[in-house]
């Protein structure tokens, strides 16, 4: 049979109706939950041999009974009966679907890669275009698509994608945390069809994506998805998180999604080639597209520090200097405006911008961010927010309860310095104690757009990448 001309992503994205097939109270509805948890105008379609209804969405007990055209659809069915539900899918007018079915040649035997071959030869006959098997497949905030239930809606600039599924949830529930909105988020798993590169090409040129993450395992053909990814960081930036980069992990790898992962030092060198960036975390991957996201690009290395501990003040520094980044002492025009403002007589001003106690005057504390944001040589500045410290004092003052206003002051300064002086501003919220304060403060900085970190350590580390990447980036163009 002669193949049928297959759909681009573009085409598979152009969603309106969605037919959720395999529908289980054995995972309390999950998908049900995730599809129908945000308001959106997409038509909704639940399909499961039982009848019943799930938030007020009725059951039907075949894909025939849908009594329009789909456009996508979520399969969540026994692997014996997934061949026969994508030919029920693509008879109902299906572009796309997510296989989130497992049972195929992740399982390493002879039998899970044929059930594949079954699969491929199906789209391949009929256009149709799948993630999977064996994945969570395509997550897009903007149109209310979600493969997870209970999270916020946010769209953003970031593109992500994942052969894992379980990755794609961390990073985008993660993201969403740090104030990092995602155009798409696509969970790829077996790769049967949908192919990483093709995802890489696709965010190439997509106008809603401005950063990609990725989390790659392994690749069905290295040389490819290679190249995808050095067209790509050529024009927007790449983060990668490599899985499988041990023996071990290598081992796991080809037990999770049936992928080779491939020689680590072959795959980093092909990384640094292609000027993508590398992160060995998940928090690490997040941060470094938090400060793509949200922050304008750095000038140069040169990083100004305001903090609250002389103690702290030199290991911020000695980190700096550690991951490549310039730490110059404060001008002297700079230190004659902050002077005055400063009260006691621990205090330092020559970068870092110890404040020791006058950093609990919450004004005195805005003012140098602002002076501080205004000096030629700071490019960036990294504002240390000690919740513990803050919180200690505060508690025995018995204003603990005002704290938020606090951190509110310290936002709107920094946002300031962002818009008017268009420069980086790093808020990292060391994780040292008093969980529930910490999150309030988190949650103010993150709603006056600013990339927010664990520790100090999280945020230089990131600021230092997304050097790596212009440095390069400019070097290269010119």
């Amino acid at each position: 049979m002669t193949p049928s001309k297959r759909h681009t992503m573009s085409e598979i994205l152009d969603i309106k109706s969605v037919a959720i097939v395999g529908v289980s109270q054995s995972m309390g509805y999950y998908w049900a939950h995730s599809m129908l948890q945000w308001e959106h105008k997409l038509r909704i379609w639940l399909v499961s041999k039982r009848s019943g209804e799930v938030l007020g969405h009725k059951i039907l007990t075949s894909i025939e009974e849908i009594p329009e055209e789909i456009d996508y659809a979520i399969i969540r069915v026994p692997y014996r009966s997934v061949p026969e539900t994508l030919r029920e899918c693509h008879k109902k007018g299906a572009r796309g679907v997510t296989i989130f079915t497992s049972g195929f040649s992740e399982l390493g035997t002879e039998e899970g890669k044929q059930r594949e071959v079954e699969i491929r030869n199906i789209l391949d006959e009929t256009g149709m275009r799948a993630f999977g098997p064996n994945c969570m497949g395509l997550m897009y905030p903007k149109i209310g698509i979600a493969f997870m239930p209970t999270i916020k809606r946010l769209s953003g600039d970031v593109g992500f994608l994942s052969q894992s599924g379980g990755v794609a949830i961390s990073v985008y529930t993660g993201g969403v945390e740090s104030g990092v909105g995602f155009s798409k988020v696509f969970s790829f798993g077996n790769q049967v069809d949908i192919t990483p590169q093709e995802l890489l090409d696709y965010f190439l040129e997509d106008n809603e994506t401005s950063v990609i993450g990725a989390y790659i395992e392994g690749a069905k053909n290295g040389t490819q998805i290679l190249d995808s990814m050095k067209r790509t960081a050529s024009k927007k930036p790449l983060v990668v998180l490599k899985g499988g980069r041990s023996t071990e992990g290598s081992r796991a790898v080809a037990s999770h999604t049936g992928a080779l992962a491939g020689n680590k030092e072959i795959w980093n060198a092909a990384f640094r080639q292609a000027n993508v960036l590398i992160v060995d975390t998940l928090e690490d991957l997040i941060a470094t597209l938090s400060i793509f996201s949200l922050s304008p690009k750095p000038k140069s290395r040169n990083v100004g520090i305001v903090a609250i501990s002389g103690g702290t003040s030199v290991i911020y520094t000695d980190l700096c200097i550690e991951m490549g980044l310039k730490v110059p002492k404060t001008s002297e025009e700079t230190i004659k405006k902050l002077d005055p403002l400063i009260l006691d007589v621990g205090t330092g001003l020559g970068n870092p911008i110890d404040l020791a106690a006058d950093y609990y005057q919450d004004q005195t504390t805005s003012e140098v961010i602002r002076i501080a944001g205004e000096e030629s040589k700071f490019d960036s500045l990294i504002l240390s927010a000690d919740v513990h410290n803050m919180y200690q004092a505060a508690s025995i003052m018995g204003a603990a309860d005002v704290l938020a206003d606090y951190w509110k002051v310290m936002a709107e300064a920094s946002r300031k310095v962002v818009e008017k002086e268009d420069k980086p501003v790093l808020v990292a919220i060391p994780e040292v104690a008093y969980p529930m304060a910490r999150a309030e403060a988190w949650n103010v900085f993150v709603d006056h757009g600013l990339p927010v970190f664990r520790n100090v350590n999280e945020a230089i580390s990131a600021l230092s990448l997304v050097c790596d990447y212009y440095e390069t980036k400019d070097r290269r163009s010119s």
